[in-house]
């Protein structure tokens, strides 16, 4: 082999082994964030947080959290503007063009690895699984208890698409779930379904959280917040995150704008445990500006006592922070649990999505 086939060959080579370098959440066996040093607690901050003078106690007659009658659009119809069902906690049904999207399903009384202790719900759900429409596609963000139920996943069944980050794969199909009813994507991937002609897009994009299902599979799988899209309406589904201005500045660069944000905003007390993994609603707001969303829905408060601040407090602080920069409730509100809202249907996004 002459020296310049030799070259061209190993420069050739090199490219392809830097090519495949993985992305740089990824590590060895787990994943991680980007743009956190500082580690998370772990059990001794949570007994630390959990156990501090200002953890706020539940009280059901103080705590009482709104609800509403849902207006679900019955299997029959095709909704022409985007209707918006909160059921609670990270649990919201998207209907649109007669494709329903659930995200992160959560209908058990408890968010634990037994089914009768825990985190217990101080809120139900606005519905049961039994009255729900049919379910087309489930987005997962990630496989903590409050996200990912097993439950709720069993009586789902193969019924819908289910979209998840990486690893959780082998996890949904020891539950029953067939393999080809499966997308488990990194971030950035993106895949589509096509329901009576409709198609839905569906785009895992970066958060900052981490997963873990006991005490030794830590960020063992992915975690992920979710671009939604059809032809005439673009939402964003955070699922749960802490913030940085990085990530969500380029989901809103790469897909945005979004006719609705789906944000996090409780769970976030105290900062020196929660900020990194949870975003306060002051962050909240930034994220939905981030990523250029027309108008933003607060989840992730209201249905378990999982952190230190009070189940009412983050709509209340989530009002102080909006006044503070100007915004109103048209721009970023709370939903009562079961509330419908619709969102006006835009034309901006027809000829990506189209197939």
């Amino acid at each position: 082999m002459s020296f310049r086939v030799f070259a061209i060959l190993f420069l050739f080579t090199g490219s392809l082994a830097q090519a495949a370098d993985p992305p740089e959440h990824h590590s060895e066996s787990t994943y991680s964030n980007p743009f956190v040093t500082a580690k998370q607690g772990g059990l001794f901050g949570i007994i630390r947080a959990r156990l501090s003078k200002d953890w706020q106690a539940y009280d059901s007659e103080r705590d009482r959290v709104p609800t509403a009658i849902p207006e679900l659009i019955a299997p029959e119809d095709a909704s022409t503007n985007a209707t918006v069902t909160w059921i609670g906690h990270a649990t919201v049904l998207i209907q649109h063009q007669g494709i329903n999207v659930l995200t992160d399903p959560m209908f058990s009384p408890y968010a634990s690895p037994v089914s009768f202790a825990g985190p217990k719900r101080v809120s139900n759900p606005a519905v049961s699984l039994e009255q729900m429409p049919p379910i087309h596609a489930v987005v997962i963000s990630h496989n903590h208890y409050d996200h990912l139920d097993v439950a709720s996943i069993k009586q789902l069944g193969d019924q819908p698409v289910y979209f998840v980050p990486l690893g959780l794969r082998s996890w949904l199909e020891a539950r029953g779930i067939a393999s080809s009813q499966i997308r488990e994507m990194d971030w950035w991937q993106e895949e589509t379904i096509i329901i009576s002609g409709k198609t839905l897009r569906v785009t895992a994009t970066p958060s900052q959280h981490f997963s873990g299902r006991g005490l030794f599979d830590r960020n063992e799988t992915l975690w992920a917040s979710w671009g939604l899209a059809w032809n005439d309406f673009q939402a964003w589904f955070g699922g749960d995150t802490g913030y940085n201005d990085q990530q969500f500045k380029e989901i809103g660069a790469r897909l945005g704008p979004f006719d609705l944000g789906i944000v996090p905003i409780g769970a976030y007390e105290p900062r020196w445990f929660m900020s990194t993994v949870h975003v306060n609603p002051a962050e909240a707001l930034l994220i939905h500006r981030d990523i250029g969303a027309r108008a933003s829905m607060g989840i992730h408060w209201g249905a378990f006592v999982l952190a230190g601040e009070g189940v009412l407090t983050p709509p209340i602080a989530l009002a102080t922070a909006r006044a503070a920069l100007g915004m109103n409730t048209e721009d970023f509100d709370t939903f009562a649990v079961g509330e419908t809202r619709h969102y006006e249907a835009q034309a901006q996004f027809a000829s990506a999505i189209e197939p």
